[in-house]
């Protein structure tokens, strides 16, 4: 049995490795030369994860109803996934799972990290299938702009392979 569970959580790691990659998306839609812009343009060009860790978090604190807040907490999210530090990935997942609930990669994520840690195991469970269920919702809505349709649909079936990966890892932790 463990090594069943084993097998099934290195595999879900993988999908969901080249989910995160591929679901690169373009900056938000700000007001051009806006001071909300040039902060988020300022954090895009910060190579230093330490300095961009930072500005994310001025930038949430100082617009907190802007359209690039869900996205400063996945970025957020992201910088702690690189730094394996599980407390602050789950902290920056929920905010971002908060600003955006059909955010698959952040359901993912959080429900990975709360079933590698043996705690919260009912709600890594229910994000991960949270995320299923996003992931079909997907399916119904045409390719965005930033995206061909093929890459949509590839987007997709690794968002689901990596989604209805985590849940079964999720469930069988659970167990």
């Amino acid at each position: 049995m463990r090594a069943k569970v084993v097998s099934i959580f290195c595999a879900c790691l993988v999908m969901i490795a080249a989910s995160t990659a591929f679901a690169q998306t373009a900056a938000p839609t700000l007001k051009a030369n806006s001071d909300e812009d040039k902060a988020f343009r300022k954090i895009l060009a910060e190579k230093n994860s330490d300095a961009q860790t930072q500005l994310l978090q001025d930038f949430v604190k100082q617009f907190p109803k802007s359209t690039a807040v869900p996205q400063a907490w996945s970025m957020l999210m992201d910088i702690a996934s690189e730094k394996n530090d599980h407390a602050k990935i789950t902290e920056y997942g929920e905010q971002a799972i908060k600003a955006d609930p059909q955010n698959v990669t952040a359901l993912v994520t959080v429900s990975r990290i709360y079933a590698m840690d043996g705690k919260n195991l009912e709600v890594a469970v229910n994000y991960a299938q949270r995320a299923v269920d996003n992931v079909d919702k997907m399916k119904t809505q045409p390719a965005p702009s930033n995206y061909s349709p093929e890459e949509w649909k590839d987007l997709i079936k690794q968002n689901e392979d990596a989604a209805k990966g985590m849940l079964n890892y999720a469930k069988a932790v659970k167990k």
